[in-house]
């Protein structure tokens, strides 16, 4: 039980005294430090263990719960609850609150942007393909589709190749569109240099160049241009005109 201030008087501590603990008990609150009352600072005494907060039963079990981080938050925890240097109370208990804000699961987002791979897509191929589209005979609505299929393919090109994993079939099948219509809209984009076609067994690859839409190690950009030309620009038919 606290006692109060006229007690301690009663018990011929000065007012200097009082002062002097109370300055000496809001310091260890600061810290984080166990806290003392009036009378245990006036007497010397050590602080008794806080009930409210008690030292935890760091099990393996209870550890592995917590996660790497939320582990070392309760480790540092606990050793300021023991800690008997106010200064180093201090820094264990803000070690240990960015160590909790780490444990916190993160929020998960709607969308990952950065989680698809390494897909660099060319403006100056989607400029010149766009050009290139109006400068045909080709409708509006055609136009629209083709660089929508375009958008397609990009998205749907195999880790760090040029290569659609998608068929005619398939970019079809995910447009809405019949085979007749994506066999067109195919051929408008081939006739523009959009994407260029190549024969594989029974199969049709469609195939963008590294500028349109590149994936891998920008470093190794060249590799990647020499094996197009040996896969893809030396066997791909001459477009219909």
């Amino acid at each position: 039980m606290a006692v109060s201030v006229a007690e301690l008087r009663r018990r011929g501590y000065s007012d200097d005294d009082i002062r002097l603990a109370q300055t000496v008990q809001d310091a260890n609150r600061r810290a984080g430090a166990p806290s003392r009352t009036l009378a245990e600072v006036l007497a010397g005494q050590p602080a008794r263990p806080r009930s409210s907060a008690p030292i935890e039963d760091l099990t393996a079990r209870q550890l592995r719960r917590r996660g790497s981080y939320g582990q070392a938050a309760l480790l540092a925890d606990q050793a300021a609850l023991v800690e008997k240097d106010p200064d180093r109370a201090e820094k264990a208990r803000y070690h240990a609150s960015g160590l909790k804000a780490l444990a916190e699961r993160p929020v998960q987002l709607e969308f990952d942007f950065f989680g698809g791979g390494n897909v660099s897509l060319g403006h100056q191929y989607i400029d010149a393909v766009q050009a290139r589209l109006m400068a045909t005979k080709a409708t509006p609505a055609e136009r629209g589709l083709a660089l929508g299929t375009l958008l397609l393919i990009t998205r749907h090109l195999s880790w760090q190749d040029y290569t659609c994993t998608k068929t005619a079939a398939d970019l079809a099948e995910m447009q809405g569109l019949d085979k007749g219509n994506m066999a067109r809209i195919i051929a408008l984009l081939e006739n523009v240099g959009a994407i260029s076609r190549v024969k594989r067994g029974r199969t049709k690859i469609i195939t963008v160049t590294p500028e349109g839409a590149f994936r891998g190690d920008v470093n190794r950009h060249a590799e990647t241009v020499n094996r197009y030309k040996g896969e893809v620009v030396q066997l791909r038919p001459v477009p219909a005109e």
